[in-house]
C-alpha cells in the first residue's frame, strides 16, 4: 500500500513536532520552511515549554479558551513531554507555581530545533527551506491534493500530497491583519517572534472556506520599553515587564485603564488599545526591588529592567516624591496632573483597602506606590503570537464555516486559534501536542 504523502507547511515548533510524528506514523513527509533555517519563533524564545497542570487550572488562567481543546491540550500534555524525552530532547522541569508544569528546553532551543530536524532528515524526510507555501491545491473530488510553493523568493513549484497540515506560526507580523483584528494603533507593536509568520497558513486556508476561530481579537505578548528604545531582538526576555502586574499602568492622558494584577500579557492586550499604543509603567522602591530587578533563571540572564530600558531610551524618570515623578513625566507628553490624582487616588484606596471599588478595578496585587524613589517607565506592546486563527477539532482538522472538516487540510500551532483567549497558558505546548494529533490522524485517515 502506497505511504500517505504530507507536507507541512512552517518549520518551528509545531511543524518539526508534526513533522517527525507524522514520520513516526509512517508517512512520507515534506516539510516546508519559508526561512533560510528551521525555528521559527522558538529560535527566538527562551526554551519554555510549559501548559496548565490540570483542566481546571486552565479554565481558572485561561477563563474563555476553548473547552474541549483545552482539555486535550492538557490531557495530552505529559505524553507528548515523555515522546519528546524518548528522541532524546533534554527537557528539564523547572519549579513554579502549583497550577502548571514547565520544562526547559537544555542547553536551549536551537539544540532542540537541531535534534528534531536531524531526526526528521535521518528518517528519510525532505526539509526545503527558502520555500513558502503560497497557494493550497484542491483536487476534482474536493480534497486537498497539493500545494504550491515558491522558491527563494522567486520561482515556483507544485508538490502534490494527500495531506496538508498548515504550522506556519500565526499573523503576528502581517502589519494589515494586525490592523483588522487588533484595532488602530497595532502596527506599532513590537515584534518579537519570527518575522516571517505573516499568516500564509490563515490566507491559504480562507480559499477553502474555513472559519476563524474565537479569540481573533487576542494575542500573546508583553511589555516592552517604549520608543525611541529599540530592544535588541537577541535579548527581549532581559527588557521584558513581567512584573506590570505589580505596578500601576497609566494612559498618555494620565489615567489607568486596566486592572493591572491580571497580568503582564493581558495588560500588554490593553496597552495596544490606548492611544499611541503607549503606556506608563509606575511603582515604587519596594516594587523595583522586589519585581524589576531579575535574577538570572529559567534561560534569562539577569537584569535591571528598569535601568537598562531607560539607557536603551526608553521615556523614564525617577524622583523622590509623586509631584516631582509627575512633573519630569509631563515632559515625555503624559498628562502630568491626571497622573498625579491617579496615583493619590489609587494610593487612598490601597490605605482603605477598597482597590477593588475602583472605577477600574485592582483585585489583586495592591502594592502602594508610596516608598519613595518612585519609578515610571513608558511601555508599548510587544507581540509574540497571535491567540486566534483556523478553527479545528481536536484531530487538528481544519473546519469550514458550516463546522465540517475540509478533507486533507489540518493546523497546528499558532495557526489553530481559539485555544488560548485573552489570557495564556503556555504557547510552545499549542505545537507539541496538536502538532502530534495532526500528524497521527493525516497519516492514518
Amino acid at each position: 500500500m502506497r505511504l500517505p504523502r504530507i507536507v507541512v507547511a512552517g518549520a518551528g515548533m509545531a511543524g518539526l513536532v508534526t513533522a517527525v510524528a507524522a514520520q513516526e506514523s509512517g508517512a512520507e513527509v515534506v516539510l516546508l520552511e519559508k526561512g533560510p533555517a528551521p525555528g521559527g519563533s522558538l529560535a527566538l524564545s527562551g526554551g519554555t515549554l510549559w501548559c496548565a497542570r490540570t483542566v481546571d487550572d486552565l479554565r481558572r488562567l485561561v477563563p474563555r479558551g476553548d473547552v474541549e481543546l483545552g482539555r486535550v491540550l492538557v490531557e495530552d500534555f505529559p505524553a507528548g513531554v515523555e515522546w519528546l524525552v524518548a528522541l532524546g530532547v533534554s527537557l528539564a522541569p523547572l519549579k513554579t507555581l502549583p497550577d502548571r508544569t514547565v520544562y526547559l528546553m537544555e542547553p536551549g532551543p536551537g539544540a532542540f530545533i537541531t535534534h528534531m530536524a536531524e531526526r526528521f532528515q535521518s528518517g528519510g524526510g525532505t526539509l526545503l527551506c527558502n520555500s513558502a507555501a503560497t497557494e493550497l491545491l484542491w483536487s476534482d473530488e474536493g480534497e486537498v491534493s497539493g500545494v504550491c510553493v515558491r522558491i527563494n523568493g522567486e520561482a515556483r513549484q507544485s508538490i502534490a500530497c494527500d495531506r496538508v497540515i498548515l504550522t506556519t506560526g500565526g499573523f503576528q507580523a502581517n502589519p494589515e491583519m494586525l490592523s483588522r483584528y487588533f484595532g488602530r494603533w497595532s502596527d506599532r507593536l513590537i515584534l518579537r517572534s519570527n518575522p516571517r509568520s505573516t499568516g500564509d497558513g490563515w490566507q491559504m486556508a480562507q480559499a477553502l472556506n474555513a472559519a476563524p476561530s474565537r479569540a481573533m481579537g487576542s494575542f500573546y505578548g508583553h511589555l516592552l520599553p517604549a520608543p525611541p528604545a529599540q530592544v535588541p531582538t537577541h535579548d527581549f526576555i532581559a527588557y521584558t515587564q513581567y512584573h506590570s502586574e505589580q505596578g500601576v499602568l497609566v494612559n498618555l492622558r494620565g489615567e489607568r485603564f486596566t486592572d493591572e494584577s491580571l497580568g503582564d500579557e493581558t495588560n500588554t492586550q490593553a496597552v495596544a488599545r490606548q492611544p499611541e499604543a503607549l503606556a506608563v509603567l509606575l511603582y515604587d522602591d519596594t516594587v523595583y526591588r522586589t519585581y524589576a530587578v531579575r535574577l538570572a533563571g529559567g534561560g534569562a540572564r539577569a537584569s535591571d529592567t528598569f535601568y537598562e530600558s531607560q539607557a536603551l531610551g526608553a521615556p523614564a524618570a525617577v524622583a523622590c516624591s509623586l509631584e516631582e515623578l509627575a512633573a519630569a513625566m509631563q515632559a515625555h507628553d503624559l498628562h502630568g496632573s491626571s497622573l498625579l490624582a491617579t496615583l493619590r487616588e489609587y494610593n487612598q484606596a490601597v490605605q482603605d483597602q477598597r482597590t477593588a471599588g475602583l472605577v477600574i478595578p485592582r483585585r489583586a496585587n495592591p502594592n502602594p506606590v508610596s516608598k519613595p524613589p518612585f519609578y515610571a517607565l513608558g511601555v508599548t506592546p510587544g507581540i509574540t503570537f497571535t491567540l486566534g486563527g483556523l478553527r479545528i477539532n481536536t484531530d487538528g482538522q481544519v473546519l469550514d464555516r458550516g463546522g465540517y472538516p475540509i478533507p486533507g487540510l489540518y493546523a497546528a500551532g499558532a495557526d489553530a486559534g481559539g485555544i488560548h483567549n485573552e489570557r495564556y497558558a503556555g504557547g510552545l505546548c499549542l505545537g507539541l501536542v496538536f502538532g502530534r494529533r495532526a500528524a497521527k490522524h493525516a497519516a492514518s485517515h
